[in-house]
């Protein structure tokens, strides 16, 4: 485990909540606050971090493991809580027509049939591709020689993007924020570089005020129309922020312990910023105020959850299916991209 990823991913969790929150007080107040929205527009930039912190952490961890048993975990880690959280997002959705590409949508994560589809839960969209992510890795781990076919796959869906839903999803090219965690898993330790931490930090921030910074909605992100762009504003940042952070040492602490909560964190957030979102429009406070007790009330309501709920569901699940975890040397599948 590299410590000081876990709390990048932290800190990734609260700049999507950060974006989230300061929408709400925008929505409530007709103002932004102290800070610009050129500046709080940066928040979306969380969810790059993470693709690419996930493309690390799998390239690292997952030659360790039989297919199955990455297939198991990656499952039981993403899958379950995210069911559950969505109950009360697809109840609502049914009042309002919820159909069988919505269905497929939400359970499966596959949000491309005829039409692109966004899961019933908003902040899920992300989740289709990690799936996707985690799917390939799997493919990988049963035989590392199918990995050009994948990646040739991955180059024609691109090249075929307007041919349809399908293709615009598997040719998505927010998927390339995930090789670049897979390549810096290979990357050596090299102490001066802990400085693309802060240089990523600046380019990130600076493309809001130069007009560079990506637009659009979740439909935006899953048909990948502003994808190219967003990949090299905010996913060329992310990979600079997360190699940075990889040359720092960090030990476990209350900061690792959050961001092992992040993953709650990033489920729930909008749950109870929406629900203050009626408040506010009963009471009026200054934006920023919003905005901090939007991010500290989803904080506290994420990790009560995560201590209370994910935390016994976790182990519940991983005595409930036994598999073996340690792959056999002379397998061909002990790495990602090669032997090292």
């Amino acid at each position: 485990m590299i410590w000081s990823l876990q709390i990048l991913r932290f800190v990734a969790a609260l700049m999507v909540v950060y974006v989230h929150a300061a929408q709400t007080a925008a929505e409530a107040t007709g103002s932004n606050g102290l800070l610009p929205r050129d500046f709080q527009v940066v928040g979306r930039a969380g969810v790059d971090i993470f693709f690419v912190i996930s493309g690390v952490i799998i390239a690292r961890t997952a030659p360790g493991l039989t297919w199955k048993s990455f297939a198991w975990r990656r499952f039981r880690r993403i899958v379950p809580l995210y069911l559950l959280v969505s109950i009360p997002y697809a109840i609502v959705a049914y009042k309002t027509g919820f159909g069988w590409r919505d269905a497929l949508a939400t359970l499966l994560l596959w949000p491309a049939t005829d039409q692109m589809t966004a899961p019933a839960l908003p902040a899920a969209w992300t989740l289709c591709f990690e799936m996707l992510f985690y799917a390939a890795a799997t493919i990988v781990l049963v035989d590392r020689r199918l990995l050009p076919g994948l990646l040739a796959i991955f180059g024609l869906a691109m090249i075929f993007r307007s041919a349809g839903p399908v293709l615009q999803f598997l040719g998505n090219p927010l998927i390339v924020e995930f090789g670049f965690g897979v390549l810096l898993a290979y990357a050596p330790k090299w102490k001066p570089a802990a400085w693309c931490l802060p240089i990523g930090a600046v380019i990130m921030v600076a493309a809001g005020f130069i007009g560079i910074a990506p637009q659009g909605g979740t439909m935006e992100f899953l048909t990948g129309e502003y994808g190219f762009q967003r990949v090299l504003v905010y996913g060329l940042p992310a990979a600079l922020i997360v190699f940075g952070t990889m040359q720092i040492d960090a030990k476990p602490s209350a900061w690792t312990v959050l961001g092992d909560a992040s993953y709650m964190l990033y489920l729930t957030h909008t749950l109870p910023i929406t629900l203050l979102l009626i408040l506010w429009t009963a009471f009026t406070i200054p934006p920023d105020l919003i905005i901090v007790i939007g991010m500290a009330t989803s904080v506290l309501f994420a990790w009560r959850m995560y201590i209370r709920f994910e935390l016994p569901l976790r182990e519940f699940l991983s005595r409930a299916v036994p598999i073996p975890a340690v792959v056999d040397e002379k397998s061909p599948s002990t790495s990602m991209i090669g032997k090292r």
